[in-house]
């Protein structure tokens, strides 16, 4: 009963929402996981004797678009960041090289950067969310770094290289 009654709430809105989402991110992917997001919200949160309404829904999304807003934001300033530590002049293509670099890290490297970079956290504090010392995620955010650095100027290289 509750499905049937969510499946026709869903239906009714759906395509309001993600026009909504789409207007306020000109990003139709981002705007549809944004939307996705919203309904599983409601979903979690529904009650068939009280469903939301669109402003409702509205309000919700309004809120998850400020957290894909925030996401980017963090996105360019960790590229940023590593651009900077790489010495290398912006491209558009860079966040898809910095993206790549990351997941080529360890596990445990990568989270120690993103930690630093994406949460903004001092060494102290990766250490006590990795539950090891900080001279070891020191050790772990320099080595990162390192990564970085050098799979960013090698992608330099090798673009140089083709031209």
């Amino acid at each position: 009963m509750v499905e049937s009654a969510f499946d026709a709430f869903y239906r009714a809105h759906y395509a309001h929402v993600l026009r909504y989402a789409i207007r306020r991110l000109a990003d139709l992917e981002t705007a549809k996981e944004v939307t996705a997001e919203c309904f599983v919200i409601a979903w979690q949160k529904f009650d068939e004797r009280e469903p939301f309404a669109l402003p409702w829904l509205y309000s919700t999304t309004r809120n998850l678009i400020g957290n894909a807003y925030q996401k980017r934001e963090r996105e360019r300033r960790l590229m940023d960041a590593l651009q900077s530590e790489a010495a290398v002049q912006p491209r558009e293509s860079d966040l898809s090289d910095v993206r790549d670099a990351l997941q080529r890290l360890s596990e445990l490297d990568r989270e120690a950067l993103l930690l630093t970079y994406w949460e903004q956290l001092s060494a102290a504090d990766v250490a006590q969310v990795m539950d090891c010392s900080e001279q070891a995620a020191w050790k772990r955010i320099s080595r990162a770094r390192t990564a970085i650095r050098t799979a960013l100027i090698e992608e330099r290289r090798r673009e140089g290289a083709e031209r």
